[in-house]
């Protein structure tokens, strides 16, 4: 007999088939009706997610997040658990914008009750279009009515990610529109609580104007001479766009902190540092590079560590999380 032992693939696979059997997938009636729900099972794909659906939900739902903290959310791998997971919240937060990797959107899509429950809150919070490029593959995103943003992105070709530059976070304005889009997609399935969503909401958006404030009297600390960035992938284009600080480079030239890098954009990214007599590389905790210690070599460049720019620590709070990335930008260079 063939003992050879079953991939992890596999097994997803097989998790999918005995989900879909047991009344899953796309058929609402899987669904529970909403008056018999007691407690609203509520899932977010990530720390970050999860943080901005506690702060709205409170006590009032049960919460789950998928991934672990300090998890790099562009590479994660589900587990055949996450569709049992998925498969039991009545409703299902996820950051979109293509942002989660093809493999989780592909099991939230086949294993939710409903694909209702799946609510994309990137969608909602106009975002930033990546810089280069000439890509279309979305609708345009208008702001009417949400004049104190400035976008000025045109889109981004070259990486399989969309044109929206879905890390919204490093905008804490933005944030408040994810938490608007959150209170009302909680109320929609859990309308006995509304008040209280609608209470936590205004407490929150509320922190979310002070820390504005706080993150530009912060970047006012950096000579304007001095407001250039490189980093390892793009990730920090709210912060140019809000904050008036500018990314000139970055060793991966796509969404994907996985993708491999080719030496043309190296020896791009060289031009640049030594171009604009850069001094500091800011190294993203999440993605380690290879390439930043060779372009390090090659330019003499210091390399900053700890920018964490997709996940939370464990316990750490969205405003911690901010506030403790600006002060290394700000500390490396003013």
């Amino acid at each position: 007999m063939n003992n050879k032992p079953i991939s992890k693939y596999a097994v997803l696979a097989l998790s999918l088939v005995l989900v879909a059997c047991t009344g899953s997938g796309t058929d609402q009636s899987t669904c529970r009706e909403r008056e018999d729900v007691d407690t609203l099972n509520v899932l977010a794909t990530t720390p970050m997610m999860g943080e901005f659906v506690s702060q709205v939900g409170g006590d009032n739902i049960s919460l789950t997040v998928l991934m672990p903290p300090e998890a790099n959310p562009h590479t994660y791998d589900p587990s055949p658990q996450d569709a049992t997971t998925i498969a039991e919240a009545d409703l299902i937060f996820f950051t979109g914008l293509k942002y989660e990797p093809a493999p989780l959107l592909k099991l939230l899509e086949s294993s939710a009750c409903s694909p209702e429950v799946l609510a994309e809150v990137g969608e909602s919070v106009f975002p930033v279009e990546f810089k280069e490029g000439g890509h279309d593959d979305h609708d345009d995103h208008g702001e009417e009515g949400h004049d104190d943003e400035e976008d000025g992105h045109d889109e981004h070709e070259g990486h399989g990610h969309g044109a929206y530059d879905p890390h919204f976070w490093f905008d804490p304005n933005r944030v408040s529109y994810a938490a608007e889009y959150i209170e009302g997609k909680l109320i929609q399935y859990d309308p006995t609580n509304e008040e209280s969503y609608k209470s936590l909401t205004d407490t929150f958006t509320t922190e979310l104007k002070g820390l504005v404030n706080e993150v530009i009297e912060l970047i006012g600390m950096i000579p304007s001479g001095n407001r250039k960035l490189i980093t390892t992938h793009e990730s920090l284009g709210y912060l140019e766009a809000k904050f008036g600080l500018e990314v000139l480079a970055t060793i991966i030239p796509s969404l994907d902190s996985s993708d491999e890098v080719s030496p043309s954009d190296l020896v791009e990214v060289i031009e640049v540092i030594e171009e604009e007599g850069v001094k500091v590389m800011f190294v993203e905790s999440e993605t380690p590079s290879v390439y930043a210690e060779t372009l390090a070599q090659e330019t003499g460049i210091t390399l900053v560590t700890g920018l964490y720019v997709e996940t939370l620590k464990p316990n750490q709070s969205y405003s911690e999380f901010l506030i403790s990335n600006v002060e290394l930008i700000v500390n490396s260079l003013k």
